[in-house]
């Protein structure tokens, strides 16, 4: 199904694809206006039916019913943005494509079968998808198979796409985290920035920090919850959880970030005193003028506004806990220490999140050459 949320006006929607006119244009049928996704499905499920163009519809047995199901179940366990996720990848992707099959006779000649069918056309104009998605889907149905005790062999996951920079944009030196944090000292989310940068915190943990969890007497910032995105899951598409394993941490922060955070508190305090009674105050630390919490989108779009107005390399938010790993990395702070303090698994993941930037490599070459070539010279 294509049931979404509709942002714009806060309902629900639902949206499919019309078989080609005769000029061979792609058309649509889109409906608004439902109060909820159960009444988005019903609606799109009669209009599928009034036009000709249905999908398979959950039977016991299929493989579209028993993903159905599978969905219910993993709703008592799983984080809620992750079940968005693989709600919009079975919805999307294999209930349309595998959904009339019978679960048990299920084989890799079908799955491949529709691998190869979403790389070629697998997109909302009916293009190539990327293979990165296709991966994704993969591992859904992988999960969904071993949790039904279902084995299908020699299944192949499609390749990944060659990236030299692994999705990245790029990552700071010091000099260069220096620089943008001296560019927006007057910026009101200047704080964040900090935070990003010199501990590795992520969007979400930025939108859904609050006052209770910072503990500027002894330094420390309790990294106990977030704010995520989760389109189609609720109106707004945003939604407050705890953080998943060992992203639940403490973060140990010194006396300049500590002051830095002792002057982002001071404004605070004197936009909650001029709004009076009109301020929401919900215990933010990064909040609206009137205490409302942003939405996590919000840190996103400001980090790039602000990157694009100084002559720095341009990267993405989430290339601040790169940045975060790399300079510790270069400045000698070990594996494990780092890992903790971005909340990483393993020192492995934490590793991935290390790279080396060109005065690192020209360093290193210094030194090796040093220790070789001028060795008794």
């Amino acid at each position: 199904m294509s049931v979404h949320v509709d942002r714009l006006r806060g309902t629900w929607l639902f949206i499919f694809d019309l078989p080609r006119g005769p000029d061979g244009r792609r058309r649509q049928m889109m409906r608004r206006g439902f109060a909820d996704e159960q009444q988005a499905a019903v609606a799109e499920q009669a209009a599928r039916r009034h036009v000709g163009v249905d999908i398979p519809i959950p039977v016991a047995g299929s493989v579209a019913g028993e993903l159905v199901r599978w969905l219910q179940e993993r709703e008592l366990d799983m984080a809620i943005t992750s079940l968005a996720t693989y709600r919009n990848i079975v919805r999307r992707y294999l209930i349309p494509q595998l959904g009339d099959r019978q679960l048990l006779a299920l084989d890799r000649y079908e799955i491949h079968d529709m691998y190869r069918h979403l790389l070629q056309h697998g997109s909302h104009t009916s293009g190539p998808l990327s293979p990165a998605t296709v991966r994704q889907v993969h591992r859904v149905l992988m999960k969904a198979l071993k949790d039904l005790d279902i084995e299908v062999r020699g299944v192949r996951q499609p390749r990944p796409t060659d990236k030299p920079v692994a999705g990245r944009k790029g990552v700071w030196t010091a000099q260069q985290c220096s620089t943008f944090l001296t560019h927006t000292a007057a910026d009101r989310l200047h704080a964040a920035w900090t935070l990003v940068v010199v501990c590795g915190l992520r969007r979400g943990e930025l939108a859904g920090l609050k006052w209770p969890k910072v503990d500027l007497d002894r330094g420390a910032i309790h990294v106990h919850w977030q704010r995520c995105c989760a389109p189609g899951v609720i109106a707004d598409g945003v939604v407050e959880q705890g953080p998943k394993g060992t992203s639940r941490r403490t973060v140990a922060i010194g006396p300049a970030l500590v002051a830095i955070i002792n002057q982002h508190r001071a404004r605070q305090e004197a936009e909650k005193a001029r709004a009076g009674w009109h301020y929401h105050d919900a215990g933010y630390v990064f909040c609206k003028p009137n205490g409302g919490p942003y939405h996590p989108k919000t840190f996103t779009d400001r980090f790039r506004a602000l990157c694009a107005q100084i002559e720095i390399p341009d990267i993405a938010l989430h290339d601040g806990r790169h940045t975060c790993a790399t300079v510790g990395a270069d400045h000698g702070i070990p594996i494990h220490a780092m890992q903790q303090r971005l909340g990483h698994a393993t020192g492995t993941t934490t590793m991935y999140y290390t790279h080396v930037v060109p005065d690192t490599a020209r360093r290193t070459a210094t030194i090796m050459e040093n220790a070789i070539l001028h060795t008794g010279t």
